[in-house]
């Protein structure tokens, strides 16, 4: 039983990689495809026109708003800064896309298909794993663990760990 207990501690001194790569690979996703959206027309008019499919109202500027937000919220989740509020403008983006476009392309008709289908969906895991990020933090390779850090041992006089 011990050994086990040791184990999981052991792995428990880990979850700071685990965080780190799910960070950088879902903040990637957002800022590179931000990114494309920001700076070739082409990709800001598909998404445009997706919105316009989905009834988004005010499509041009949803289409610009979104866009930005994946870039600059994405970049923000690659540096691990201001975590709580990255997870929350990013999870909105997700909520919205599952809710107008990702939702409508599941084609089963049994209602356990469709639970399989609506969790096989990339939104629900960028969902999900922003949920996770939100509720344990950016991890210590992150600019707010630093900044958090010096505001601490400032306030206090002697450095966290």
């Amino acid at each position: 039983m011990s050994s086990i207990r040791t184990l999981v501690s052991q792995l428990h001194t880990w979850e700071w990689l685990a965080i780190l790569i799910a960070r950088l690979a879902v903040g990637l996703l957002f800022f590179l495809s931000g990114r494309g959206k920001v700076f070739v027309a082409e990709r800001r008019e598909q998404m445009r026109q997706a919105l316009l499919e989905a009834h988004v109202p005010f499509p041009d500027f949803n289409a610009i708003f979104v866009s930005m937000v994946e870039f600059v919220f994405g970049s923000f989740l690659v540096l691990g800064f201001a975590t709580p509020l990255v997870c929350v403008m990013l999870g909105g983006v997700m909520i919205v896309a599952i809710a107008t476009t990702a939702i409508k392309n599941i084609r089963a008709t049994s209602p356990l298909g469709r639970l399989s289908e609506f969790f096989y969906l990339p939104e629900v895991l960028c969902l999900v794993i922003l949920g996770w990020i939100f509720l344990s933090g950016p991890g210590w390779f992150s600019i707010d663990h630093l900044i958090l850090s010096k505001t601490f041992s400032w306030s206090c006089g002697r450095s966290v760990r």
